[in-house]
């Protein structure tokens, strides 16, 4: 079978390689130039058959003739780009093409995989390519490479600015272009290097060049006031002003200013509405994140209760280099202003009335929920499917929608949100913090924690950990709750779905999920699941001009 679907992509390519001797003859790629590939009239033909190789056969069988044809697609579908971003999405292919591109003369093939290299979780040996496209002779290859290193190998920009600054191997025009990407990349790193290459920019006089240099620095100023150093040092009047601005610019409801104190850290900043949700202005700052050591050692209580285990366990452990390997590498970040969701929301159920056909469709439920109005209970939950809920104006009716993480980002993306990354997280919930948890390297055991206290005598009210920290969020506060992030492929964070209490591991291993420091948790599938995942919206201001 797969050799039927490798001899019908070549039979594709085939009839396109003779379309082209046809439409023009004795000419190459490089010599036609432009768009011309669009004219040709069987190209979806091709894209089916591209796809079904992708989808239908193992990357470790693919021929060296298989691969060159692929590669030479890729690189004739520059302007859409099609080909590359189906292939992102199988990491054995995106592996096997890459290298092969490398290798190859198609440097319109080059540049996409260096452009793509970021999007697709492909082996640390593979992303390490990028160092090599931004030293391939083409310019566009080296530029684009140099554009994506940031997210790649941060490490690596400030070493490749100078080469590409002083590169006047092209025509008149493209050292202008190669400046740009200097800029542009030092930026993204927040780089010490960025305000002399400004200068240097301002020297040169090229106007494309200038452009850029007065929007970054422009944008550095800004964002200068939007860091935690120089915000926290801001008066209110002046906080006041800023925050309007921001108001202004995300067609906001700038709510007041708030003064968040929790654990130690204390903030006073802006409150924001839109759409119905709260958002709170985070500053941006460099921190250090991950764990690797206790900054003050565990409480007596914390250490009783991981002996309790150890002995029930039968197994002598250190504490520290237990909880290490569930923890994040110790790194240094830098995070972003943003401006952040105070509250988890919900994916999968979706709000509705009780006539809605979606629910009249279904007798058994609308059953149910006859009995349940009549019976004690506060809500009934029918799994991924319906649930009811009593609330002070009557019910509150949800059916459940199945849905995954690719069209969640989609459908921020269109609202104009995101999703924080797994540090941008870590920093939300830990403001870089070196204790476990913000508050210390303990449980705090006077807190009163879901799933471990009893809350009928004041049900209504939140537990402990979700009261808002000194950011103003509400995070991190129940272990079975675990919040989408910005990834590669579905990540969470703050939670592993209760899999640690579900255990009867206690208190301490149960909340250590919630621990800023953790290792996020890459999903088996893109698959959301509604009664474990939430997300919080937030819109990044690091271009905020």
């Amino acid at each position: 079978m797969a050799k039927d679907i490798r001899e019908c992509l070549l039979e594709q390519v085939g009839k396109f390689h003779q379309w082209q001797e046809i439409t023009y003859p004795g000419k190459t790629t490089e010599e036609i130039g432009g768009a011309w590939e669009v004219d040709y009239p069987a190209w979806n033909d091709i894209f089916d058959a591209f796809c079904h190789v992708l989808t239908q056969m193992d990357a470790e069988t693919a021929d060296s003739v298989l691969l060159d044809e692929m590669v030479y697609l890729i690189a004739r579908d520059n302007e859409a780009e099609g080909f590359i971003q189906e292939t992102t999405s199988h990491p054995q292919w995106f592996e096997r093409l890459c290298r092969r591109a490398a290798a190859s003369n198609e440097s319109e093939a080059k540049w996409q995989f260096a452009a793509y290299l970021s999007e697709c979780p492909c082996s640390q040996e593979v992303k390490d390519m990028i160092l090599d496209f931004a030293k391939d002779p083409n310019e566009y290859v080296s530029r684009r490479a140099l554009l994506a290193m940031p997210a790649l190998r941060p490490d690596c920009v400030e070493q490749f600015a100078p080469l590409f600054w002083e590169r006047n191997c092209y025509s008149p025009e493209l050292p202008e272009y190669q400046r740009i990407a200097v800029l542009v990349s030092l930026d993204a790193i927040h780089s010490d290097l960025l305000p002399q290459y400004l200068e240097r920019a301002k020297q040169d006089g090229r106007s494309y060049l200038l452009e850029h240099a007065k929007r970054i620095e422009g944008g550095l100023a800004m964002n200068e006031k939007l860091s935690r150093p120089q915000f926290n040092q801001m008066d209110t009047t002046e906080k006041q002003t800023l925050m309007e601005s921001l108001a202004d610019r995300y067609d906001m409801t700038f709510l007041g200013l708030h003064t968040f104190d929790r654990w130690g850290q204390s903030y006073t900043t802006g409150i924001f509405e839109k759409d119905g949700r709260e958002f709170v202005f985070v500053p941006g700052d460099t921190v250090t994140l991950g764990w690797e050591q206790f900054a003050v050692g565990l409480n007596q209580e914390s250490r009783e209760e991981l002996e309790y285990l150890f002995r029930e366990w039968e197994m002598e452990r250190d504490p520290e280099e237990m909880i290490r390997e569930s923890m994040a590498p110790v790194r240094q970040a830098a995070i972003g202003p943003m401006l952040v969701g105070r509250e988890l929301e919900e994916i999968n159920w979706e709000p509705v009335k009780m006539d809605d056909p979606r629910l009249t469709v279904h007798p058994d439920w609308l059953k149910e929920f006859r009995d349940f109005a009549w019976s004690d209970s506060s809500s009934l939950t029918l799994h991924q499917s319906a649930r009811i809920e009593r609330t002070e104006k009557g019910f509150q009716i949800c059916i459940y929608n199945h849905t995954d993480y690719d069209a969640l980002l989609a459908m921020l993306e269109n609202r104009g949100f995101s999703l924080p990354t797994a540090d941008e997280w870590a920093y939300l919930c830990g403001g870089g913090c070196r204790t476990l948890f913000p508050w210390g390297d303990g449980l705090d055991y006077s807190m009163r924690l879901h799933w471990f206290e009893n809350m009928d005598e004041d049900e209504n009210r939140p537990y402990d950990m979700e009261e808002p920290n000194f950011f103003g969020l509400s995070i991190a506060y129940d272990p079975y709750m675990r919040e989408v992030v910005q990834a590669d492929r579905l990540t969470t964070c703050g939670g592993d779905g209760g899999c640690n209490i579900c255990g009867g591991l206690g208190p301490f291993l149960g909340f250590l999920p919630c621990s800023p420091h953790c290792k996020p948790e890459v999903q088996e599938d893109n698959e959301l699941n509604g009664d474990y995942d939430f997300y919080r919206p937030i819109i990044r201001l690091e271009n905020y001009d």
